[in-house]
């Protein structure tokens, strides 16, 4: 299986690579396109980042040790890490003794088409001596186990993901926390960190998971049968388990996991979902008591449409699309996930437009719809809209944030670039328009968000296609 895995890999990365020189830009010459190879072979990429003893940030460093071996996808390898960070404000510096973490970790490849981009993204859980998962704070985020570091590739603005999480949270519903960093990984047994290793700027993103400081469920006790659980709307790995609903929606289980489950706990939540789905799809779905309100948190369902469509997430609805149900309490949709190919980022369907509703250009379930044919949902709709358009999502604080965010990343976004040859390229996913330069990325994010907020405002009223 892992050799099939490999094979996969280095096809998708082929594919990608072929994809990236199909756009026209004004240079003639293309950037040198670093490969997916060992930190040995990055020779090319080493003289351009001759900066050893000086190298500084502002932003939190993260030094990875594998000890020579090659981080998989699936099963986690054991590692060393270290986080460099100065509460005080100071520069981060590769021999500071400002030690944020430092610890034994499991980390391994994640993702699913990003497993063949050349920058990686990697699984963290972190560890005792023993090889036992262990609660640790990192940057001053809640204590956990388990972790993500994502590393922008196709978004060139590096922020989208933190962008989406960051305004979920301020509109009230749980998004995982993030933290920005730039990253080294010795991967080659080498004795010393140095300018080889720097792997780019990454972000730090809390796991979706069940906790208290995460998505904050009941535990699923043997004897219970009514939450909590995890579920969500993805693309498969061959380990997970799902089920398909009589409306023929596949739900991956998340937690519990599949095999963790009885029968009866299993079959209790199927039914769940398909009762929902029956009660949707029903002739009395409008009735408050007998219809599909009698199942899922209303608030939740509108304000995930919300994050999805103002960004125009193009996986949004459709795959990394969690939900959970609490004990005693309704199906709830989120936390939103994975959102580097939104915000006019994408050159599929229609993910470049400003204009046009998501759910009708993507294969979703037929809930949104039809929930949109309910007077009611979709008058809460717009008045959830215009209450956070008038505060939380207002023009100027989407903008300001992005404004901030470039500030913050103004220093590091430029070795990034060193490191990764992107920009004025077109990657996977990327709209046919090829910009040379970050500040021009960013800026055409914020063009793109200023027309497609106009375009809700004048439609949120009238949603539906027909």
């Amino acid at each position: 299986m892992y050799l099939k895995k490999k094979i996969i890999l280095m096809f998708l990365g082929s594919i990608i690579l072929a994809i990236a020189t199909g756009c026209t830009t004004d240079t003639t010459e293309q950037p040198n396109q670093p490969s997916k190879t060992s930190n040995s072979k990055r020779t090319d990429t080493d003289q351009k980042l001759n900066r050893t003893k000086a190298f500084t940030s502002n932003l939190p460093i993260v030094i990875i040790d594998t000890s020579g071996n090659w981080i998989r996808d699936e099963p986690k390898i054991p590692a060393a890490m270290k986080i460099i960070y100065d509460k005080s404000g100071g520069r981060n510096t590769l021999n500071s003794q400002h030690i944020d973490f430092k610890g034994k970790i499991g980390i391994e490849l994640r993702g699913k088409t990003s497993l063949g981009f050349p920058k990686n993204q990697y699984g963290v859980e972190i560890q005792d001596d023993q090889g036992n998962d262990k609660d640790a704070s990192l940057l001053q985020l809640p204590a956990e186990s388990d972790w993500v570091l994502n590393g922008p590739y196709s978004d060139k603005t590096l922020m989208r993901n933190y962008l989406a999480y960051e305004f979920s949270n301020r509109i009230g519903r749980y998004a995982s926390r993030t933290k920005f960093v730039e990253m080294f990984l010795n991967d080659n047994g080498d004795a010393t960190v140095g300018d080889k290793h720097y792997v780019g700027v990454y972000l730090l993103i809390e796991k979706i998971k069940r906790g208290k400081d995460r998505v904050d469920i009941k535990s699923l006790k043997p004897a219970n049968t009514t939450g909590g659980y995890i579920l969500k709307i993805d693309k498969m790995d061959w380990y997970e388990i799902y089920f398909s609903t009589r409306y023929g929606t596949r739900l991956l289980h998340v937690y519990p996991k599949g095999h963790e489950m009885s029968d009866t706990q299993k079959a209790w939540i199927q039914n769940y979902m398909s009762e929902f789905e029956a009660a949707l799809a029903g002739n009395d779905f409008k009735d408050p008591k007998h219809g599909y309100a009698k199942y899922i948190d209303i608030d939740a369902f509108i304000d995930h449409f919300i994050i999805n469509e103002l960004f125009r997430n193009i996986d949004g609805f459709r795959n990394s699309t969690y939900m959970y149900k609490d004990r005693d309490s309704k199906l709830t949709m989120g936390p939103i996930w994975d959102f580097n190919l939104s915000m006019g980022n994408a050159g599929f369907n229609d993910g470049w437009k400003t204009d046009g509703w998501l759910i009708y250009t993507n294969p979703v379930p037929f809930w949104w719809d039809r929930l949109l044919q309910d007077k009611n949902f979709s008058q809460k709709l717009v008045k959830r809209w215009e209450a956070l358009r008038k505060d939380v999502l207002a023009t100027s604080k989407l903008l300001n944030a992005i404004d901030q965010t470039a500030e913050y990343l103004s220093e590091a976004q430029k070795r990034n670039f060193q490191r990764w040859s992107v920009l004025g390229r077109r990657g996977f996913g990327n709209p046919t328009r090829c910009l040379p330069a970050y500040q021009q990325e960013v800026e055409a994010m914020k063009r793109w968000l200023q027309t497609r907020l106009k375009w809700m405002d004048k439609h949120i009223a009238s949603p539906r296609r027909f």
